[in-house]
């Protein structure tokens, strides 16, 4: 009976994860800052359930934290690439270079998680996830001041 409950505990967590995944793209509405912020909050609110809980639901709350992310950089590129004009090829290639800046972030993570523990550590994340909700929020009036709207652009280009 103890191992049901566990088994159903953890398909119903899984479960839940996925939907907030679907709920998230619904929510967004295929405006790219809108994903972004959404998918920047949820990242937040994992790091923070898992930080505050233990066991499978801290566990389960930071592997959602990892699905979250997961939709994150083709919108980052997308609006980081916006009203670059002829300069979008640098601009690219930078934000390929960037992608350097993710190694720096585990050992960064490891050392403060040995320096204090493990749990003092998931803030790293946090305050990442929590700056890309901000790049989402700052990204879109950045774009509107330059007269572009990026929420036409993503219903109306493909790509």
């Amino acid at each position: 009976m103890f191992l049901l409950s566990i088994y159903l505990y953890k398909k119903t967590f899984i479960e839940i994860s996925f939907y907030k995944k679907v709920d998230g793209f619904w929510l967004g509405q295929e405006k790219p800052a809108k994903t972004l912020m959404i998918f920047g909050f949820l990242g937040m609110l994992a790091m923070f359930i898992g930080m505050s809980t233990t066991g499978s639901v801290s566990v389960f709350a930071f592997v959602s934290g990892g699905l979250f992310a997961s939709v994150m950089w083709p919108v980052i590129f997308s609006l980081a690439l916006q009203g670059l004009g002829k300069f979008t090829s640098q601009g690219s290639a930078f934000l390929i270079m960037m992608i350097l800046g993710g190694a720096f972030i585990p050992p960064l993570q490891g050392k403060i998680a040995d320096m204090f523990n493990i749990t003092i550590s998931y803030w790293v994340p946090l305050i990442g996830f929590g700056y890309l909700t901000l790049f989402a929020l700052l990204v879109k009036r950045i774009l509107i001041k330059q007269n572009i709207d990026v929420d036409k652009l993503a219903t109306t280009e493909t790509h």
